[in-house]
């Protein structure tokens, strides 16, 4: 467009007719004059740089509208005011969309796909969870695509939605709301057996089974190595999970205690003097320091007497 402006400005104005029919249909969400009327002339350059004129937006699926000859002229006038335009035709033109119908099938499976993708690495199933209808939006000059959208949470059993973007010629036209319900289960230790109140817990209680985390995530599984010691806070039955809150952890190590570091590699294992510079229960993570050379590390204490850090294979 610039380089055709500057191009009409060094010779004299030229001539270029537009003929409105009495009405038109028009691709994407804007419309351009050669869109909706024949624009002809002798200068090439001329009649492409008015057909490319801005006449607004599209009209929506189901609706038009009524663009009259003035006001077209005045747009073309402020747009191309170096070529001289001459109007023919009809007084006004009633611009219809063209219109691309997308099933509702389409809008469900876009949404299928992005859930699928963004948790594919859990035990999830999804299904629908609403109706859903086709939506009609304007045919694009290039085409429409769809584009779901999932906030990537931690992910538990319920309702949640998924956001579909309809975009028509690169450009978000609307967003449809989908609804799905989700069942999501994760292997967890869980009560092999009751325990009342009161009674104390141990790791080989526990034992992994595949349970379905319930709406808000739950509370997060103790590891069985913190279970060491711990009290049972209130009675707790078979085939539940045991979280923080479930127990009394009594403190085993004190800041300032004397204790040995354990180090593990493989079969390897190394045992050195060390003091903790932080209390906690059995299966915390603490840092401390070793008495000879004054290194500061983190280990998880193991009993009254043992910190161990585990280095792998």
């Amino acid at each position: 467009m610039t380089i055709l402006f500057a191009t009409l400005l060094l010779t004299a104005a030229p001539a270029v007719t537009v003929d409105l029919p009495m009405e038109a249909h028009v691709q994407g969400t804007a419309i351009e004059l050669g869109e909706i009327a024949r624009v002809s002339g002798a200068d090439a350059g001329a009649v492409q740089l008015v057909a490319a004129v801005e006449l607004g937006y599209s009209p929506s699926p189901g609706y038009s509208r009524l663009l009259h000859a003035e006001r077209i002229r005045a747009i073309v006038a402020s747009q191309a005011p170096q070529v001289e335009v001459r109007f023919i035709g009809q007084r006004a033109i009633r611009v219809w969309p063209e219109v691309d119908e997308i099933p509702d099938a389409e809008i469900e499976g876009a949404a299928l796909a992005e859930l699928r993708r963004a948790y594919a690495a859990s035990d999830a199933s999804f299904a629908p969870a609403g109706l859903l209808t086709a939506v009609a939006v304007p045919s694009g000059a290039r085409g429409r695509e769809l584009r779901a959208r999932v906030d990537e949470q931690r992910l538990a059993s319920g309702t949640i939605s998924v956001p579909v973007d309809v975009l028509v010629d690169g450009a978000v036209y609307r967003t449809v709301w989908t609804s799905w319900r989700a069942e999501v289960y994760e292997t967890l230790p869980v009560l092999k057996q009751a325990v009342p109140a009161g009674a104390t817990l141990a790791p080989e209680m526990l034992e992994r089974r595949r349970v379905r985390l319930a709406a808000g995530g739950g509370a997060k599984p103790l590891d069985p190595s913190r279970l060491v010691g711990a009290v049972a806070a209130r009675d707790l039955v078979a085939g539940e999970i045991v979280a923080d809150g479930d127990v009394h952890r009594p403190v085993v190590v004190n800041a300032g205690d004397t204790l040995f570091l354990r180090v593990r590699k493989g079969g390897i294992e190394a045992q050195v003097p060390a003091v903790a510079l932080a209390g906690g229960a059995s299966g915390d993570r603490i840092r401390v320091r070793t008495v000879e050379r004054g290194q500061e590390l983190t280990a998880v204490i193991r009993s009254r007497d043992v910190v161990e850090i585990d280095l792998g294979r």
